[in-house]
């Protein structure tokens, strides 16, 4: 699909375009997506844990699961900004902020202070950050290199995620019976402080729209974003997600409470994140070397159907061993499909519109995580943790049965051959 505004991409000299290898611009863009990942990562292990282990009730661990995905509902408010301002602006400021964040809950460990809920505000600040970063960088990356690349280029993003996850979640467990949570705020802390440093010296600049800001020129922005999706047959593929990432974030206040069940040791948690991470960047890494030939809606339909199968294994898995060997393979599943959601969203948006489209379609299918971590917290009081569980399953299996059953879904073409008519 040939984007609009297709000057933006990154050529070399004599208007040649570059390869991933030598687009510098896009380098820059890959280090401080990584280290973000591996920042925001660490802050979401360390304190659901410590939110699951410190308090009497599941419903604080449920707050924290809402604070943490609250501003990703958020985000289509924030399209237009997006479209409107320079990256670099965008990202210096959510490092900057992170930096607070981390520096206020050192002070808040080591002078007594750290009941959890005191931390939940600083959550909220640190979710913001991290909401904003990922739609910038989805923003800028169709914009910086060749629309042939884009696959690859979403698949090196994601591998480099789920490998660090990978890494960092394992380190995360092991530090966390060596160490406390003083000392893994404080590895992230640094860790924060990289991308920061790399937005001091590195420079990447691109095209925004013209025109200053302007309240009634932000209202049509963010209509032109919904209208988009709502025009499209990115609708019928969003709403059964919005309702999947419902149980997805009762999911998330689950995992730590199932991990206990397994083995009451901060390790358990880490190693269940380590395979699911792990899993996704196969995942990621074996959907990259044929997607272009691959149909997204079949790659949707068997992805999220297998994933629910396997993850049903993983509930009722009797050990760490077992359940570690079924979460690697459910996210596998994800992380093939993952890749998939990205490139079909970037592929058949304009480039003109990408922020805006990007943090509307952020917004729809988050809109209900929310509300799905409250009620997680809430019902964990009297329903087992399995059961709960099971919910998200069950939900995977039912939405891939729907996009079978949605011929406008299921017959998509390759990536390639798409355009923005659909």
């Amino acid at each position: 699909m040939p984007y609009l505004n297709s000057s933006t991409i990154a050529t070399g000299k004599g208007g040649h375009t570059m390869s991933l290898k030598g687009n510098r611009k896009f380098k820059i863009v890959f280090m401080l997506g990584t280290f973000t990942n591996i920042g925001d990562s660490l802050f979401f292990i360390i304190t659901m844990w410590y939110m699951a282990n410190q308090s009497e009730f599941a419903l604080v661990a449920g707050v924290a699961g809402f604070l943490f995905t609250l501003p990703e509902a958020l985000l289509i408010f924030t399209g237009p900004l997006i479209d409107r301002t320079n990256p670099k602006r965008i990202l210096f400021l959510a490092a900057f902020f992170q930096l607070v964040v981390h520096s206020s809950l050192i002070f808040l460990f080591v002078t007594g202070l750290d009941s959890p809920l005191n931390l939940l505000p600083l959550i909220f600040v640190s979710a913001c950050c991290s909401a904003i970063t990922y739609p910038v960088e989805e923003t800028v990356l169709p914009k910086i290199v060749e629309e042939k690349d884009l696959i690859r280029a979403n698949s090196l993003f994601s591998i480099a995620y789920k490998l660090s996850d990978s890494l960092f979640d394992s380190v995360a467990g092991i530090l966390l019976i060596i160490g406390s949570v003083t000392l893994l705020y404080g590895i992230n802390l640094v860790i924060f402080l990289i991308p920061f440093l790399l937005l001091r010296l590195f420079r990447f600049f691109y095209k925004t729209e013209e025109g200053s800001f302007e309240v009634e020129s932000y209202k049509k922005d963010l209509k032109k974003g919904v209208s988009f999706v709502m025009g499209s047959t990115l609708k019928w593929i969003l709403f059964p997600l919005a309702i999947v990432n419902f149980f997805t974030a009762m999911n998330l206040v689950a995992l730590p409470f199932f991990s206990n069940q397994l083995a009451a040791s901060p390790s358990t948690y880490g190693f269940l994140l380590s395979a699911s991470g792990l899993g996704s960047m196969v995942g990621a890494l074996l959907i990259a070397t044929g997607a272009e030939k691959v149909k997204p809606g079949v790659a949707l339909t068997l992805g999220l159907f297998f994933h629910g199968v396997l993850w049903l294994f993983v509930v009722f898995s009797p050990n760490v061993l077992v359940a570690c060997c079924f979460i690697f393979l459910a996210n596998l599943c994800m992380g093939a499909y993952n890749v998939v959601y990205a490139s079909l969203f970037q592929s058949i948006t304009p480039k003109h519109l990408l922020g805006r489209v990007n943090t509307a379609v952020d917004s729809v299918i988050t809109v209900a995580m929310p509300f799905g971590a409250l009620t997680a917290g809430l019902i964990m009081e009297w329903v087992p943790v399995r059961y709960v569980m099971v919910c998200f399953s069950i939900m995977l299996v039912i939405t891939s049965i729907l996009y079978r059953r949605k011929k406008s879904i299921f017959g998509l073409n390759p990536v390639g051959e798409l355009n923005q008519t659909i």
